[in-house]
């Protein structure tokens, strides 16, 4: 579908440009009043339905006599693709590779390519599992199940615990989206860090909330901390993390906690826990 919009992208630029060129001699032939709103109707057609295509586009793809199954999220990253409506909502493309397993207990591998709104890019983390429905006939096509009921998902948030999918979104998309960004921008430089960073301890300067509950019981906060590397000189740093609020006061300044930081680029760092290495809440 997304194909198709491109297609009919290019083609009514194609046809405007033309137009316009035809414009004037229109003009000469038929008088200015006549070509001109010929001219404003051809463009008003094209961005009504191009604008139309786009939504139709975006709406998840669906296999009308797909089989049910689960999947579970290997890895996820962004496509090449963006688009916008309204000015407000943004769509990323989405490439989600999974593990599907049926109601036979056969499992196999698959991908996943759909236009996810920005409020949901953050869900699909390793590990997550939702509902989907695959083509008998294809096991490599996948889709995300639209029936009632095929949408509550569970999702691991490690250090939060289980929760439902819709409820994690919900909270997304009532928190500021800026927010949202630098929270998701932490959670890929933790995965990042957790395999090629350098762990350390920390020493608390400050800690500021930039929103509460983010998440029941949890808060996005601002943090200073001094790293005390053991390769190099001790060093500052400010992070955004996702932290419980029964562990606020072990962030109060002077507090130690466990990072993980870039060998190469000492400024990008994470936190990965208060009490003990890998028990921080990643969205």
């Amino acid at each position: 579908m997304m194909k198709s919009f491109l297609v009919f992208f290019f083609a009514s630029f194609l046809v405007i440009i033309v137009a316009s060129f035809l414009l004037p001699i229109a003009v000469i032939q038929f008088g200015i009043a006549l070509p001109v709103i010929v001219f404003i109707a051809l463009v008003l057609f094209v961005v009504f339905y191009g604008f139309k295509v786009a939504r139709k586009g975006l709406k998840p793809k669906d296999i009308p006599n797909g089989l049910p199954a689960t999947a579970t999220v290997i890895k996820s990253y962004q496509g090449n693709m963006k688009m916008t409506l309204g000015g407000v909502q943004e769509f990323y493309q989405l490439e989600i590779e999974v593990n599907v397993k049926n109601n036979l207990g056969e499992t196999w591998p698959a991908k996943i390519i759909e236009m996810i709104p920005i409020t949901q890019v953050g869900l699909f983390q390793p590990g997550l599992s939702f509902a989907v429905k695959y083509d008998p006939n294809d096991r490599t096509k996948v889709v995300f199940d639209q029936t009632p009921g095929g949408t509550q998902n569970s999702r691991d948030i490690p250090g939060y615990g289980t929760v439902n999918a819709q409820e994690v979104q919900s909270s997304m998309q009532a928190a500021p989206k800026d927010i949202t960004l630098r929270l998701q921008a932490a959670n890929a430089l933790y995965q990042d860090l957790k395999v090629n960073g350098v762990a350390s301890e920390a020493i608390v300067k400050s800690c500021k909330t930039l929103y509460a509950t983010y998440l029941a019981g949890s808060d996005a906060v601002l943090l200073e901390l001094q790293v005390n590397a053991l390769d190099r000189e001790p060093f500052e740093a400010e992070i955004v993390s996702l932290v419980s609020k029964s562990a606020l006061p072990k962030l109060a300044p002077g507090k130690t906690v466990f990072v993980s930081y870039d060998y190469n680029n000492p400024m990008r760092v994470c936190m990965t826990g208060t009490d003990k290495v890998d028990s921080s809440i990643q969205l």
